[in-house]
């Protein structure tokens, strides 16, 4: 039920012209679904022939302030109510729809809509007397739920598809897949980092203005493919190979029994890989996939593969659950897709089987790694962690880019992690691939994983966050390259990188290495309060065995606790304990930034390692000997604690400045403390341009900074500046934030 709701002081001058374009978007919706769904979904529409007149003026109804422009969500209610009255009104029964949608009159102004809501009531009241003839009174009940949406009157009929989305099933939660088809989006609009929605110009929960079609995640759940359509595979660590034919989704579902329109590749209950084939319509009826990125194919088409994280994956990135596993572009003849930490590999044979609908060949292989060539001419490497569970080419890097907390070794390498990760903001996570012998190597695949919390052992349970390509490696040279990490929380989390291996490799047991992030700060007075680390005990066999954990490292001064000195876990679970480190006298007895006065090491370096027991029955010569068991190693993580003062910290931020096109922002720490590195971040008014500046502390404790207001076009915005002060990773003080203050420009 379709119901065009209008302000007072907003009204169509011809409402004719309004109902024919929105009947026009409907029966694309329609068409949409129609060949998405190959028939299975058929949408019908009725519009109501008048507009229901709201009671208030349209900024009532209606913030077009550029970091909201949408419908205000404290009105979506009444604007139903009188939706769904008008409709009542006009003879329409509601019990006999499924979905309620309000289009918003905003004469041809942008709004974002809504959707994915339902109610069984619609009520409003204007609070006058019965016996007012203004009164206004609506309470209309149905048997029934019905879900809605709000939309205003010119969207793209994209964008009414995706709306429709949004409500023809539940909406997913965080940490499971439970009924949910299509209630997140899969676009960068609300993320720090608007490129990690990679998947979005395939996906109508994404890019919806140009008419993808759902991806294959989505088109399962749905139901839109017959279950011989759809090659389900489970990875192991088994060797395996094997090509399918794959047909795009075209006007209608594939019948060959020696192709499908999916191979669904599942790793684990959380993590999911789809391959597919799209390709634009050509000179067909097909409505959808018009816009999608092909690069260079001939056939208007090619393969994609979907990363789909649909169950809880614990990687500390700020992510959408669909995205690509390759650059924005179909993948072509020759391309190859892969997960290295799990020796997978997608590789494109064949991509034009059949020109339309297009067919492609691919090849699934895993645990089929690449030979070494002991007489190759190149050797890529990543440095290992080393005994403290880190590798000096894999590093962190944060606002203000190119400067680090830690020094830099003789290779030009930071130490440790580099810069103590900012929670909620882009930061580089960087990794250094070298090359040895007598060439170099070109088109180096690197793809970086996250795990939060690390721990001890290794279950796979890994997500990868990016894939980059180096172009080019100069023979005995190295390359850094980098992605955006957003780490959502402030807890421990291990990096991971690989760089593939490539033919004539001299070998690939060197490509990959990781590294903890592992900085914390125990802080407080007299007495510290304990910290608790978060860590998983995994177990990497395949059996059920008990995992020894032991701590190493100590200091005087310093207590720590681990909850079981073992942990039974069937094969690759996992558990989360908490360890608890904390100091155990007054922080003024520890040394610490430049309290030296203090006795105790100010610093806790802490290794939690794990072991699996080995027993063995057999034993060995003729003496019959048996052979002794023995503790394997299974790896740890490295914990770094260290003393600080509980800090706070005040800001306040100046109108105007010396300059027109920054502000000036000054505060001061608690306790009064110098030389405390303070971080300053402005959000523009479009809600999404960072501004950064890093400063320090004067004697009194005191900074001042000023920041710039410009966007990425060097154009001033005009609107709430919205800006906060930290305390991070300072030597003397705890983290903290201030309040938060808007500036209005």
């Amino acid at each position: 039920m379709v119901v065009l709701c209008q302000a007072t002081d907003r009204i169509p001058a011809n409402l004719t012209t309004v109902r024919t374009a929105l009947t026009q978007a409907w029966n694309n919706v329609h068409t949409y679904y129609d060949q998405a769904s190959f028939s299975r979904t058929n949408v019908q529409f009725d519009i109501a022939a008048a507009a229901a007149t709201l009671d208030g003026v349209f900024t009532d109804f209606v913030d077009l302030s550029p970091d909201v422009q949408n419908v205000k969500a404290g009105q979506l209610g009444r604007i139903a109510a009188f939706a769904a009255q008008q409709a009542q009104n006009e003879g329409f029964n509601l019990n006999n729809y499924q979905m309620l949608c309000s289009v918003v009159f905003t004469n041809g102004d942008f709004i974002r809509a809504w959707g994915g809501t339902d109610t069984q009531t619609f009520s409003y009241d204007n609070g006058k007397p019965v016996s007012d003839p203004a009164r206004i009174h609506i309470d209309i009940q149905l048997t029934q739920k019905i879900n809605e949406l709000w939309i205003h009157e010119t969207a793209n009929w994209g964008r009414f598809a995706h709306e429709f989305g949004h409500n023809i099933v539940s909406a997913p939660t965080a940490t499971g897949d439970g009924t949910a088809t299509l209630g997140e989006d899969v676009y960068g609009s609300d993320l720090v980092d608007s490129s990690a929605a990679t998947a979005q110009d395939f996906e109508l929960m994404g890019n919806h203005d140009s008419h993808p079609i759902f991806t294959g995640y989505h088109l399962e759940k749905l139901g839109y493919y017959g279950g011989a359509n759809v090659r389900a595979l489970d990875w192991d660590r088994n060797p395996h190979s094997e090509e399918v034919d794959i047909m795009a989704h075209g006007l209608s579902e594939d019948s060959d029994p020696n192709r499908v329109h999916i191979v669904k590749i599942k790793v684990s209950d959380a993590l999911t890989y789809y391959v597919e084939v799209r390709q634009r319509p050509g000179a067909t009826a097909q409505i959808f996939d018009d816009s999608i990125p092909i690069g260079g194919s001939a056939n208007q088409g090619g393969v994609i593969v979907t990363r789909v994280i649909a169950g809880e994956m614990n990687n500390n990135q700020q992510t959408r659950f669909i995205t690509l596993m390759h650059d924005d572009r179909v993948q072509t003849d020759g391309d190859i897709i892969e997960d290295p930490a799990r020796a997978l590999r997608i590789t494109v044979v064949n991509d034009s089987v059949q020109a339309r609908p297009l067919v492609c060949k691919v090849r699934v292989e895993w645990a089929n790694t690449i030979a070494n060539d002991p007489s190759g001419a190149f050797d890529l490497n990543v440095e290992p962690w080393d005994g403290d569970y880190q590798s000096p080419d894999i590093w962190v890097d944060r606002d203000p880019i190119g400067t680090f907390d830690n020094p830099m070794d003789a290779q030009g390498r930071p130490r440790g992690n580099g810069d103590k990760p900012w929670v909620n903001h882009i930061n580089q996570f960087t990794a250094r691939v070298h090359v040895s012998g007598a060439t170099g190597a070109t088109n180096v695949k690197v793809t970086f994983y996250a795990v939060s919390p690390p721990g001890v052992g290794d279950n796979g349970n890994w997500s990868p966050i990016a894939v980059k390509t180096i172009a080019n490696l100069p023979a005995s040279g190295f390359m850094d390259t980098f992605c955006n990490w957003v780490p959502v929380v402030d807890k421990h989390t291990c990096l991971k990188v690989f760089a593939s291996q490539q033919l004539g490799e001299i070998s690939g047991d060197n490509n990959g290495a990781q590294e903890n992030v592992f900085d914390f700060q125990a802080a407080g007075g007299s007495p510290t309060e304990p910290l608790f680390i978060r860590t998983a005990i995994r177990n990497p066999l395949d059996e059920r065995r008990a995992i020894h954990v032991s701590l190493r490292g100590l200091p005087i001064g310093w207590v720590a606790q681990i909850p079981h000195s073992w942990i039974w876990l069937d094969g690759k679970s996992e558990k989360e304990i908490d360890i608890m480190i904390w100091p155990i006298a007054d922080v003024n007895m520890y040394q610490y930034g430049k309290n030296r006065e203090g006795r105790l090491p100010g610093l806790a370096p802490v290794k939690v390692a794990g072991f699996i027991e080995r027993s063995y029955t057999e034993v060995i010569g003729s003496a019959q000997q048996v052979v002794g068991s023995r503790f394997y190693p299974i790896g740890g993580t490295f914990y770094r604690v260290g003393v600080r003062k509980r800090g706070s910290i005040r800001l306040e931020a100046e109108g105007k400045s010396e300059r027109k096109d920054s502000i000036r922002v000054q505060g001061a720490v608690a306790p009064a403390r110098a030389d405390q590195r303070v971080m300053i971040d402005i959000v523009l008014p479009d809600g999404k341009t960072h501004r950064t500046v890093e400063t320090r502390t004067n004697a009194s404790g005191q900074f001042s900074a000023l920041l710039k207001l410009t966007d990425n076009n060097k154009k001033l915005q005009s609107g709430p500046h919205v800006v906060q002060g930290f305390i991070h990773n300072a030597s003397e003080l705890s983290d903290a934030e201030s309040t938060v203050v808007t500036v209005m420009r």
